[in-house]
C-alpha cells in the first residue's frame, strides 16, 4: 500500500505556498496517511523502510515541543464541511482546526466525552472516514463546538459516478435543509 508523494519534495504539503482550498485536501490526505500508517503499528501489522520514512517527514512538519499548548500535534486552521455520525447522530458540522490527532467542530450536536462517533469529509473524488473520540464541549449559542480526537485507522472511499444523477425529491429536502 503505497501512497503517493504529495509535493515533489516533501510528503506534507507547505501550507504557506498553495491556495487554501488545496491546503485543506493535502492536510487530510497527510492525516490520513499519517493515522493509516500509526494505526498499522498500533495494529502490529510492521511498516517498511519507506512507511517508517513517511511518519517521520509527516512528524517532523506537523509534532509540536509541547509547549506551553500542552498538545502533541499542530492543528490547521480549515474552513471544512463535515458529517459527524454516530448513535443517534447524523449531522452537518463546520470543522474549524484539524490535525493529525483530531479536530475541532463547530455547529456541531452534542457529543459526551467518551463517546465514540465517525467524522466524513468529502473532498473532489474522495470520502473520507475517520473514527473519533469526543474529548470536549463548549456551548456555542444554539449548537456546540466540541473538540475530537482521531482513533484507529480511517478509510478514504473513492466516489465514481455511474450515471448522470437525476434531481430528485431527496435532493428538494436536502436543499432545503
Amino acid at each position: 500500500m503505497g501512497f503517493q508523494w504529495i509535493s515533489s519534495r516533501f510528503a506534507v504539503a507547505r501550507p504557506l505556498l498553495i491556495s487554501r482550498l488545496v491546503v485543506a485536501c493535502t492536510a487530510i490526505e497527510t492525516i490520513f496517511q499519517y493515522r493509516t500508517l500509526i494505526g498499522k503499528c498500533e495494529l502490529g501489522v510492521g511498516l517498511d523502510w519507506d512507511e517508517i520514512q513517511r511518519i517521520t517527514d509527516i512528524e517532523s512538519e506537523l509534532v509540536l515541543d509541547r509547549g506551553r499548548s500542552g498538545r502533541r500535534y499542530k492543528r490547521q486552521n480549515v474552513d471544512l464541511s463535515g458529517i459527524v455520525r454516530g448513535d443517534r447522530i447524523n449531522d452537518r458540522v463546520t470543522i474549524t482546526e484539524l490535525g493529525p490527532g483530531g479536530l475541532v467542530c463547530r455547529r456541531s450536536p452534542f457529543i459526551a466525552r467518551g463517546e465514540v462517533v465517525e467524522v466524513v469529509l468529502n473532498l473532489e473524488d474522495c470520502s473520507y472516514r475517520f473514527r473519533a473520540i469526543g474529548k470536549w464541549l463548549k456551548d456555542d449559542g444554539d449548537d456546540y463546538q466540541i473538540g475530537l480526537a482521531f482513533i484507529g485507522v480511517p478509510i478514504c472511499l473513492h466516489i465514481e459516478q455511474v450515471s448522470a444523477h437525476e434531481f430528485d425529491l431527496v435532493d428538494s429536502i436536502n436543499a432545503a435543509a
